[in-house]
């Protein structure tokens, strides 16, 4: 039987062993108590051990890589004043909604510690929706997360500098939270708004703002 490990050219220095069984290593934070990993050098006579540290149990696999194979392709964060994507908002001036037939696209951006703009009415039953947000941050270990009650299927991470899109499709009239979904700070919680979703064929006006909804700053329908 030929061993694959003869075809991924393994370097032969270090050894990662999973330990299944950790009692009384660790305290039972939970309903399964943490497992353990253990790394060693293994290039001298006799093997070291390098680091001790819990981990979780299932998929009970490694896989290691030399830093120096990463380290300088590494891209901590998108600088903002780079970013193409054809529906960025460079800065809170520059976030609107905008409708195109039944298409609405919502110009977004999130940063600690609000979404702009987080109130948004004129949304109609049949419509599709995207969210274009725009992660503000130039710090680069501060992601925000994007969702919106009733987008099953999906939420966004948006790397500092980076815009994504989701697309959310109303399936009933009211008002829908949306929220980010990855912790970023104390006042995570305040990173949340509500869109109001009125029935089809409804004269509600479009209209958005931070705190509240301005029908001055609303973006003309195409």
């Amino acid at each position: 039987m030929r061993s694959w490990w003869r075809y991924k050219k393994p370097a032969g220095k270090y050894l990662i062993a999973y330990n299944k069984i950790t009692k009384d290593r660790y305290l039972p934070t939970g309903p399964e108590l943490a497992q353990s990993a253990q790394l060693f050098d293994i290039s001298g006579d006799k093997m070291k051990l390098i680091l001790d540290f819990p981990t979780i149990g299932e998929p009970h696999y490694a896989q290691a890589v030399s830093a120096s194979v990463i380290k300088d392709k590494s891209v901590k964060m998108f600088k903002i004043e780079e970013n193409q994507h054809p529906y960025v908002a460079k800065g809170e001036k520059e976030t609107k909604v905008v409708r195109e037939g039944n298409k609405v696209h919502v110009y977004m951006t999130a940063i600690r510690s609000h979404l702009t703009p987080d109130n948004i009415e004129g949304i109609k039953m049949g419509d599709e929706v995207y969210f274009h947000v725009t992660n503000l941050e130039q710090d680069w270990d501060v992601p925000h997360g994007f969702a919106i009650k009733g987008a099953d299927n999906a939420e966004l991470l948006i790397m500092p500098g980076e815009t994504q899109t989701l697309k959310w499709v109303p399936t009933k009239v009211g008002i829908s939270p949306m929220y980010c979904t990855d912790f970023c700070s104390a006042l995570h919680q305040e990173m949340t708004g509500y869109v109001r979703v009125s029935p089809a064929g409804s004269n509600v006006p479009l209209k958005f703002g931070t705190g509240v909804t301005k029908p001055e700053v609303a973006a003309a329908s195409k």
